[in-house]
């Protein structure tokens, strides 16, 4: 079973947040009514000379006061729809929306974190699937592409303020000190930007090789206690908190390997599923298993059933696993740890799928999926 793992990878701004609707831009009664340019972080001389700083400002303002902000990217490549909602001093975030690539496939990207533990779902083809991750993110990644926008314009100080008073900054060329990865044949850009140095929206049309991307940023509310918990959270499959480093090899054209390099010890109820020789068979593995230690998968020649095993098995028992295969890895509770299709020769193993390493398959340790009729 060949899964997508798109999500995530869009771009790094596809870290998306919760449909809430009624929404509209509010402004911090904190900021002044008699705005100037130059008090705008990062703006110098009437131009944009530092747009790390502005960045960091906007930044600040996010996660101290709590806001709710709109990203949407459009382009032949990808189109991306995305709400973020993040509470007062970075208390909690919760962040959902939709991504689709070229061939149509479509992602739905659910998250939501506190202080201590994040939470993700994310909907692709049918499945869906779970991450439960022991940390909590001190910045908001999709920042990122804001960043390098700012940085590619050459944004000067328009002869206007917006509705609202604030400073209005326009870019209709790429600056000569691009610093970013913008590479554009045309760039045409509007900055609304509070003297704090609060973005309220930024708007982007590029042209590269012909091709048009459109992008734009906006500030739906400023202030915000916090992202209340979603509902889906109890739909999290038991398991799922089980974070471990796992990667399937290929030794000898004839068995598996398994290697776990890192994270938490995975139970010995857990099952290894192997799809390949135009069979299917499932085993558990024989005990736990800890960072840093391996087991051999394979098919046994006499009777064709799967093994799972902390020993090397002797060539001659082996009836050789062929190309392709497909291995998933998954808990008691129905949690997918690992799940990924392969194909090799003697000479390489080439990868479809969650990650790739020379001569094996490895998956991102935090994917879980819930239970459905095609993982059982």
């Amino acid at each position: 079973m060949e899964r997508h793992k798109v999500v995530l990878a869009l771009i790094p701004a596809l870290v998306l947040a919760g449909c809430i609707g009624g929404l509209s831009g509010e402004a911090d009664p904190s900021e002044s009514t008699g705005v100037s340019p130059e008090q705008v972080p990062g703006v110098s001389n009437g131009t944009l000379s530092n747009a790390s700083a502005l960045v960091e400002a906007n930044q600040n303002a996010v996660t101290t006061n709590g806001a709710i902000l709109q990203v949407n990217q459009s382009s032949d490549q990808m189109t991306i729809d995305a709400r973020l909602v993040v509470g007062a001093d970075f208390s909690t975030y919760s962040l959902s929306g939709t991504g689709s690539v070229p061939d149509g496939q479509s992602t739905t990207i659910d998250q939501w974190s506190n202080q201590t533990t994040q939470f993700v779902r994310t909907s692709s083809a049918g499945e869906t699937d779970y991450r439960v991750l022991d940390e909590h993110d001190d910045r908001i990644s999709f920042l990122a592409s804001v960043e390098e926008f700012l940085s590619a314009g050459n944004f000067e100080v328009a002869n206007e303020t917006s509705d609202d008073g604030n400073v209005v900054l326009t870019a209709d060329s790429v600056s000569a000190a691009n610093t970013s990865d913008v590479d554009a044949e045309s760039f045409d850009s509007r900055l609304v930007v509070t003297e704090s140095g609060r973005i309220q929206n930024l708007s982007v049309t590029t042209t590269q090789d012909g091709k048009t991307m459109t992008y734009s940023y906006e500030l739906l509310q400023a202030g915000v206690d916090s992202a209340p918990k979603p509902n889906w959270i109890d739909d999290v499959p038991p398991g799922a908190t089980v974070q471990a480093q796992l990667s399937i090899g290929v030794e000898n054209d004839s068995y598996l390997t398994l290697e776990h390099s890192g994270g938490d010890v995975v139970p010995s109820a857990t099952t290894v599923q192997v799809e390949s020789n135009g069979t299917t068979d499932t085993e558990s593995l024989d005990s736990s298993l800890s960072a840093d230690e391996m087991r051999y998968v394979y098919f046994d020649a006499s009777s064709q059933q799967l093994q799972v095993s902390a020993d090397r098995p002797e060539q001659s028992t082996v009836s050789p696993v062929t190309s392709p295969a497909s291995v998933q890895i998954e808990t008691e509770g129905g949690a997918v740890l690992y799940s990924g299709s392969m194909g090799w020769d003697s000479e390489s193993v080439s990868v479809r799928g969650s990650g790739s390493s020379s001569g094996s398959m490895s998956a991102e340790s935090s994917k879980t999926t819930a239970p459905t009729s095609s993982s059982q």
